[in-house]
């Protein structure tokens, strides 16, 4: 609510008192500045107007007496000369003839060197006026005038008091025009200044009455408008009570109004400061997010650019972490990941970041690493907080983690980049057996470029049918007869040469086009069979290799029933391997394997003895054959690869399954196989994969069906 102070608004002002004082200060102040302007005016005509006549007299001298005084020139350094000549008498009287009825009161006459060469006033003459004003004005060829007030001055006849004397220097001038000398003639101004004195009184008089008669005029304007004014005041004084009366209601209004929008305010605050942390903050772990991440990372690039600090990131990715969701359910996955967000996020340093990308990524800037070691270091501390198991819901989880390690401006200055190498290196980690930390360097960059070459060739390749099928020939291990083949995928890219399976089937697995992949050498293994059986060539069982992928499609056994059909092929010419990490991933693998296995289609497992398939398990799969992984072949003769083979023949044969050796080189291999009783051989020691035509040329003719 607002108040009114008595000592101000409260208080009546009082126009009258202080109108009457401020236009009696301000009327006396314009009279005395225009009495003063009036007498400056005055003074400045009058001096004019006497240097005019001044000038008129000194005129009607030079030309009256000068030739006089020309010859008191040569004298002008000899002042005692000057004063005892015989004409100086004559010279005053002329003067003083001459002067009779002027104003004139007085004359001097000045040699070019400032001594006085003549004056009415003897005891002046030869008095030296060189540094006088007038006189050096005068001598430069401008006249000069002032006006004095003399208490005494000694005029032609008498001397005079009391006086207002004009003097002017007036320049003498000789035949050639230049100044000859300086004549100084004093007129009596008196009664002009008393005249105007006497006017200006006047004038002043005129002046202040008018001022009176207007200040009369205005303070009955004034007083009336007091009247007035005070009329108004009281009405104010009623309209402001009424007024602050409305105002204290409207304030208390606005006030409950105001409580209202600050509750608002702040509602809306928190909302945002929510917002914000949604935005910015993983909603799981509380973690920074990949944005707030990137933010973060791009201002310390700016900064490390500039030599602040230097900087490292460690992309952190847990191994195997699908398996926990798929065999203990996303929300053990939810709760494991908050666990292991909390423990990463108790051993970073001050300064530095931890954020969570999403999925089972974590990702920690390193602010002022140090060197490549630090890192190193810090990436193995982080890895060691995962020798302890991860209590979830009453489970004891064990879990491990793979490091990949980048450095600022070396290994990339911009986030794509930085982010896009630790990347790759934590990709190298897993591929070198998971579990460690790996360094970024420019060769996972080629590996990397290459990947894609070839992932985006293959992907043309299969689409054209570029991709290859070789046989290689599968021997009975006692007769040394062609039993069979597998067919393996060769390809020849036109722009990237040859590909050896090693770098395309990972890159095929990765990248989703493994069916695709798949299926083309599964079509074209089918039309290589019947093509041969068109030429009325025996044929045997074909092997071709089957991914996980291709075992959880839908339908999978109908798809080979289908390619079967195509090329009127029986099921018993095909046999399907499977290695035992397929049938271990594969979702529903026994209920696929024994769709297929209805079909009429042989299945072997590859690469036994690599998995971790149980015997009771092993028992339920409908397959007919095990293949001794190569590695066990190499260890023949090295000590311990017989007994493991000889396990493996063992087992199979307590199943009645069928036992092929792949991998095998030379003749020893060959004897210890047969002696053990593995079944049948394959390998380089028999024959390489070649091309159909070269398969068919060399074992096709000699095969026994």
């Amino acid at each position: 609510m607002v108040r009114h102070r008595p000592s101000a608004a409260g208080r009546p002002f009082r126009l009258v008192p202080y109108f009457f004082i401020l236009s009696l200060l301000l009327m006396g102040s314009a009279t005395a500045l225009m009495a003063g302007y009036l007498r400056h005016y005055s003074a400045e005509q009058l001096l004019k107007l006497e240097k005019s006549r001044a000038a008129s007299l000194a005129q009607i001298f030079e030309n009256s007496l000068w030739p006089g005084f020309r010859p008191l020139i040569p004298l002008a350094g000899q002042p005692d000369r000057l004063r005892q000549v015989a004409r100086q008498a004559e010279l005053r009287d002329a003067v003083v003839r001459l002067m009779r009825g002027t104003d004139a009161i007085k004359l001097k006459v000045y040699a070019l060197n400032g001594l006085t060469l003549f004056s009415t006033d003897t005891r002046q003459i030869g008095e030296d006026e060189s540094d006088n004003p007038g006189f050096r004005s005068a001598a430069s060829n401008s006249p000069a005038s002032e006006l004095a007030h003399s208490h005494s001055i000694d005029a032609f006849e008498h001397t005079l008091t009391e006086r207002d004397i004009i003097s002017t220097y007036v320049p003498v001038h000789g035949p050639d025009g230049k100044v000859e000398g300086v004549l100084e003639i004093y007129l009596d101004a008196t009664p002009f200044i008393v005249a105007t004195a006497h006017q200006l009184m006047w004038l002043t008089l005129a002046i202040c009455a008018l001022m009176g008669v207007l200040f009369v005029a205005q303070m009955l304007v004034v007083r009336h408008a007091g009247r007035v004014i005070a009329r108004q005041a009281r009405a104010l004084a009623d309209a402001n009570r009424d007024l602050d009366h409305r105002v204290a209601e409207r304030t208390s209004e606005l006030e409950d109004a105001n409580r209202r929008l600050e509750d608002e305010i702040a509602e809306r605050r928190r909302a945002e400061e929510t917002l914000d942390r949604l935005a910015h903050h993983d909603p799981l772990t509380g973690l920074p997010n990949r944005l707030l991440f990137q933010q973060r990372l791009h201002r310390l690039l700016e900064r490390s650019a500039l030599g602040e600090h230097d900087l490292a990131l460690l992309y952190v990715d847990l191994d195997r972490f699908k398996d926990v969701n798929d065999t203990l359910g996303h929300y053990i996955g939810d709760q494991l990941l908050i666990a292991v967000a909390a423990r990463l996020a108790g051993h970073i340093r001050s300064g530095d970041l931890l954020a969570r990308l999403g999925g089972d990524e974590f990702v920690c800037i390193l602010a002022q690493p140090g060197d490549r070691a630090a890192a190193g270091d810090m990436a193995h501390t982080l890895l060691s907080l995962f020798d302890r198991p991860f209590a979830v819901n009453g489970n004891d989880i064990y879990l491990s983690a793979s490091i990949g390690i980048s450095f600022a401006l070396s290994d990339g200055a911009d986030v794509d980049t930085l982010v896009r190498n630790a990347d790759l290196a934590m990709y190298q980690a897993k591929a070198a057996g998971r579990n460690r930390s790996q360094h970024y360097t420019p060769q996972l960059s080629a590996a990397a470029a290459e990947r894609v070459a070839i992932e985006r060739h293959l992907r043309q390749a299969i689409e054209g049918g570029e991709i290859d099928v070789h046989f290689q020939p599968k021997v009975d291990s006692v007769s040394g007869a062609l039993v069979g083949a597998e067919a393996l995928a060769r390809w020849t890219s036109e722009a990237l040469g040859v590909v050896g399976p090693a770098r395309f089937i990972p890159i095929a697995e990765d990248s989703g086009q493994i069916v695709a992949l798949g299926g083309l050498v599964l079509e074209k293994t089918c039309h290589q069979l019947a093509r041969w059986r068109d030429d009325g060539i025996a044929l045997l069982p074909v092997s071709v290799n089957l991914s996980v992928r291709q075992l959880e499609l839908e339908g999978f056994a109908g798809r080979v029933r289908a390619v079967l059909d195509r090329y009127s092929l029986s099921p018993a010419l095909l046999e399907l391997e499977i290695t035992e990490s397929v049938i271990m991933a594969a979702d529903d693998a026994l209920a696929a394997l024994e769709a297929l296995r209805a079909l009429g289609v042989r299945l072997s497992i590859d690469d036994f003895g690599t998995g971790y398939s149980s015997l009771a398990y092993l028992r339920q799969l409908p397959v007919q054959a095990l293949k001794i992984d190569r590695t066990f072949i190499l260890g023949i003769g090295a000590g311990g690869g017989e007994a493991i083979i000889r396990s493996i023949v063992s087992l199979a044969a307590s199943l009645g399954l069928e036992t092929v050796a792949e991998g095998v080189e030379d003749a020893s291999q060959v004897d210890f196989l047969g002696s053990a009783g593995c079944t049948v051989i394959q390998g380089f020691y028999y024959g390489r994969p070649t091309a159909a035509d070269e398969f068919a040329a060399r074992w096709l003719a000699t095969a026994q069906p």
